[in-house]
């Protein structure tokens, strides 16, 4: 037989079939010697109905048949039975509810929901019931309805029992029995009452899972949120090493922007090996770079990238980078850089390669990725790429090259200053060492002109003069770019110093 958190169907009808027995053998009207315990006014009922309460001895032959079948597990015959008792004539209101209820019994057992249902539903009506038997009753009819998927039914017949026999006749099975009830029939707001009354009728002691999960479902479903935190940490106090509490408080306390409280719950689940799935590692590796330890996030999700745990896709690759890149890890980057570029082939992966390898002081590299990636193209904004392969060709001392980097960059308007700053200053220092070069040589030459004419005037004094008249002297080396041994000056020099300072204006 069938149990309906705590209501026994099997063991109700049985109680009736000792009443029906009780009666036949001692021809004495029987009363329901509990329900007087519980309940004043059934025991006035029970006396004032004392009369009709009995069975005939017809009757009561049949009923007796009917049990002893039911407890061979005879149902079919018992109906039988029982059918020929509701045939009689002259059969009472009272003995007509007893046959009534045995029957339904017998169809229950066979599986036969509805008809046992009409039969507890018409003993009701005989009117020879007393009120503790008809709420009781009626509680096996409401299991029965919410069983067979009728929910509203088993609902209006369970509060019917309730407001026959009074509020003290509600248990915690009872309350649950129609909070479940209403969950099924998603009546959340009117079922809450019910749920919260069985949680107070509950004892701590005896909560299960199951009991703290009805709680949460039906503040789940109402978004009342401060309910579910009370229920949550309460699941988590009790059960400390179930991930799936420590998931629910995590998700309640990002919902309740307590953002820094759910990645402490993440960094203890973690660290308590609750976390096995790869979305769950990338989640708290997040949290990490969310609450500035990207370090700490790259190096978790590395290893566990490693261990195979976390899956080696684009998508973690991304992140993986980003974490490197934003704990200016360059060196650690740079492989996963690489490989996410390699892998997408996006212009934007290959500057995020490049400017780490700039970081890293690898020129030359940094270089060929950042004109890889203006070669792929697609980069989001390629005229801050050309700008940065400018400043590379510069800091290689690739002025010209670097020049007609930032001409390109120059092309882009939000990109325009930048480059044409750098042009112009490149420019400005290419020219600045020209003309310092120029200066250098113009003194260098008038020194030694001061030179030469005293080695000229101290030979033509001593007559170190040949038949032409020339003087033969010993020019410095330092001078011998300006004069040649006659102290003449050099004239193609002279002529290419003169355009130049003419050209400088």
């Amino acid at each position: 037989m069938t149990r309906f958190d705590g209501f026994d169907l099997a063991k109700f009808t049985r109680s009736a079939s000792m009443i029906v027995l009780a009666g036949v053998l001692f021809g004495t009207a029987v009363s329901d010697a509990d329900a007087q315990r519980r309940n004043r006014r059934d025991a006035e009922q029970s006396e004032e109905d004392a009369a009709e309460r009995v069975f005939s001895a017809a009757i009561g032959e049949i009923v007796l048949v009917a049990q002893e079948q039911q407890g061979l597990e005879l149902f079919a015959e018992s109906i039988e039975t029982l059918n020929r008792a509701l045939n009689t004539s002259g059969i009472n209101p009272y003995e007509r509810s007893i046959v009534l209820q045995m029957r339904g019994r017998a169809y229950y057992e066979q599986e036969q929901v509805q008809r046992a249902i009409t039969d507890w539903e018409t003993a009701i009506t005989t009117g020879a019931m007393l009120t503790s038997e008809i709420a009781n009753l009626r509680i096996n009819i409401g299991q029965l309805y919410i069983t067979e998927g009728q929910y509203d039914q088993g609902i209006n017949t369970l509060e019917a029992a309730i407001r026959d026999a009074g509020p003290d006749i509600v248990t915690a099975p009872l309350a649950r029995m129609l909070s479940q009830a209403y969950a099924q029939a998603e009546r959340y707001q009117d079922g809450l009452r019910w749920a919260e009354a069985f949680w107070e009728l509950h004892p701590y002691a005896d909560r299960s899972r199951g009991d703290y999960s009805l709680m949460l479902f039906y503040y789940q479903q109402l978004d009342m949120i401060p309910q579910q935190m009370e229920i949550v940490e309460a699941m988590v106090a009790r059960w400390p090493d179930e991930k799936r509490n420590w998931t629910s408080y995590a998700s309640l306390l990002a919902q309740t922007n307590r953002e820094t409280d759910a990645f402490e719950a993440n960094k203890i689940m973690y660290i308590n090996g609750m976390l096995t799935e790869s979305a769950e590692i990338e989640r708290v590796s997040q949290y990490y770079s969310y609450f500035e330890y990207p370090y700490r996030g790259a190096a978790i999700l590395e290893r566990e990238m490693n261990a195979g745990r976390v899956d080696r896709d684009q998508g973690n690759l991304q992140l993986l980078a980003n974490m490197w890149r934003q704990a200016r890890e360059w060196e650690r980057a740079i492989p996963v850089l690489r490989q996410l570029a390699q892998l997408t082939g996006d212009g934007d992966d290959w500057v995020k390669l490049a400017e780490a390898l700039y970081q890293e002081d690898q020129l030359s590299e940094a270089e060929t990725a950042f004109q890889e990636a203006l070669n792929r193209g697609g980069i989001n904004r390629p005229g801050d790429t050309w700008n940065l392969l400018g400043t590379v060709r510069y800091e290689l001392g690739r002025r010209q090259s670097a020049i007609a980097a930032f001409q390109e960059g120059a092309r882009f308007p939000y990109a325009r200053r930048t480059a044409n700053g750098w042009a112009t200053f490149i420019r400005a220092e290419i020219n600045g060492e020209a003309e310092r070069a120029r200066l250098r040589r113009r003194i260098a030459r008038d020194e030694c002109g001061f030179t030469i004419t005293d080695l000229v005037n101290g030979a033509r004094l001593f007559g170190d003069v040949d038949e032409e008249g020339r003087v033969n002297i010993d020019v410095p080396e330092r001078c011998q770019p300006f004069y040649n041994r006659f102290g003449e000056p050099i004239e193609e020099v002279a002529a290419n110093d003169a355009d130049a300072e003419s050209d400088n204006g």
